[in-house]
């Protein structure tokens, strides 16, 4: 998709706890390229915070820390109890589990932030990475053909205060066209919910999360036929490799993956297959890395994780979106 045919359709709801929630979906022509999503007061990977260490665990290693916030952080460093310092997060709160954080910071930003806590107070924000929505709205600026959108009105007065010059934001107000209808984000969405994604070739890719690894099979379906079935075989798992991308991108899959692609009887179809790999590992950010390829025949791919898989937003986009 071209910088210049920017869409991002956004939506306003609440969690389970009543939260204000936000979702900002990044669509292209065809499909959904991206969702983000951001929960009010929530912290955001890569914020400093000036901290003070609250609880240490000697024999763990580990320590607690307050940055000003309701709950403390986890370490996993071995700190002294009263040592005050700034904190990047690494993580923030998931599923019951404290948000985590760490002592490094980037070399990029180590002088500007040495300046900034030598007079900070605890609890004091030093760095702030922007929000989904933020960056939504700095991607839109400077571009007449970039569009930020939203039936939400609310949301769309907000975004318009925190708007760079140059961006364009559209309050949808067509009572006989919803934001969702207009944008065919049901069967967008689907392609991305779903376990099973159909393949043009008639293949499909059968994607499982668990909470060990993602395990992805390629399905040849009635796509392997002919004569030269090797060569129909690659061009199969080529055509998968390519769907693979794209599905780890939008469905933010991290961790270990691991993909059964239809089996191949040549050495060098596997060479092919593992070089594609490569190379479209660069669409991903962040990219996924090509671990080995066992003696099965299964692709193990390894991604670092940055933020939960949508699969955990599933429930919030269908109530939030799909009603809209």
């Amino acid at each position: 998709m071209k910088t210049e045919d920017l869409r991002f359709a956004a939506f306003a709801g609440r969690t389970s706890e009543g939260a204000e929630k936000f979702c900002i979906l990044e669509i292209g022509e065809k499909r959904i390229l991206r969702v983000y999503t951001q929960t009010e007061g929530e912290l955001q990977n890569g914020d400093i915070y000036m901290g003070r260490v609250e609880k240490s665990s000697a024999g763990i290693g580990a320590c607690f820390a307050d940055i000003g916030k309701a709950e403390p952080v986890f370490l996993a460093e071995k700190l002294t109890a009263g040592t005050e310092l700034p904190l990047r997060i690494k993580s923030p709160a998931r599923g019951g589990k404290r948000a985590m954080a760490c002592s490094r910071i980037p070399a990029e930003l180590a002088g500007l932030i040495a300046e900034k806590a030598a007079h900070a107070a605890k609890g004091s924000c030093l760095y702030h990475v922007p929000t989904p929505l933020e960056e939504s709205l700095k991607r839109c600026a400077g571009n007449d053909r970039a569009l930020w959108i939203t039936a939400d009105e609310a949301l769309y007065l907000r975004a318009k205060a925190l708007a760079p010059e140059g961006a364009r934001l559209k309050l949808h107000t067509d009572r006989d066209i919803t934001l969702c209808a207009l944008y065919g984000l049901s069967t967008k969405l689907s392609r991305i919910l779903s376990m099973r994604v159909n393949l043009p070739s008639g293949g499909e890719l059968v994607i499982q999360e668990t909470e060990a690894m993602v395990v992805v099979d390629v399905n040849s379906a009635k796509a392997v036929h002919g004569k030269e079935k090797e060569k129909t075989i690659l061009q199969l798992n080529l055509e998968a490799a390519e769907e693979l991308a794209y599905q780890i991108e939008a469905r933010r899959l991290s961790g270990i993956l691991m993909v059964d692609f239809v089996n191949m009887k040549e050495k060098e179809s596997e060479t092919i297959l593992l070089s594609r790999l490569k190379e479209l590992s660069e669409l991903c950010e962040p990219r996924y890395r090509v671990e080995d390829i066992t003696k099965l025949g299964i692709v193990e791919l390894s991604r670092r994780r940055t933020e939960d898989s949508i699969r955990a937003e599933k429930d919030f986009l269908n109530s939030t979106i799909l009603t809209k």
